[in-house]
């Protein structure tokens, strides 16, 4: 699904990135109607505030622990499964989105410079990753969701 190449992304372009995502879904699913919006794209920004959650926790699993077993989810975003309906209203799903990703980007702001090629173990994979590869990941899922949403809204 990725267009988006986030391998030479900068722990500051990852921040930026971060805070820039509830502004860029509200402004992109209160472009229409809400009668007229389609699901999957309220659910494409519900998909996104949960991975950020997610890989938060991931990240601060690598930073705090010495080589922690992460997710595999945290490598695939295919692999990210929720076990229960997301929030129910546009507003909802914005707060839901707001709060993950500003809580992702003050954790992110506040990583050391070292701290940033610390790895974590993906689960099962024998492939690792750093905090920054985390926090890239996390950039890459806003976007190619958010394109996924413009694109559902701009066939209506």
């Amino acid at each position: 699904m990725s267009g988006l190449d986030v391998s030479r992304l900068s722990p500051d372009d990852v921040v930026a990135a971060l805070r820039s995502y509830p502004r860029r879904f509200r402004e992109l699913l209160t472009s229409v109607d809400e009668e007229d919006l389609p699901a999957e794209a309220v659910e494409r920004a519900d998909h996104v505030a949960r991975s950020l959650g997610l890989l938060g926790e991931a990240m601060r699993q690598v930073l705090v622990q010495e080589v922690p077993s992460l997710l595999p989810a945290v490598a695939d975003d295919a692999a990210r499964e929720w076990a229960h309906a997301g929030a129910s209203s546009v507003d909802d799903v914005l707060a839901f989105l707001t709060m993950e990703a500003n809580g992702l980007a003050d954790a992110a702001a506040d990583v050391s410079s070292d701290a940033w090629t610390r790895r974590g173990a993906v689960a099962g994979s024998g492939a690792s990753m750093s905090a920054l590869d985390v926090a890239r990941e996390a950039v890459r899922t806003g976007a190619d969701h958010l394109r996924a949403a413009q694109q559902l809204i701009s066939r209506q």
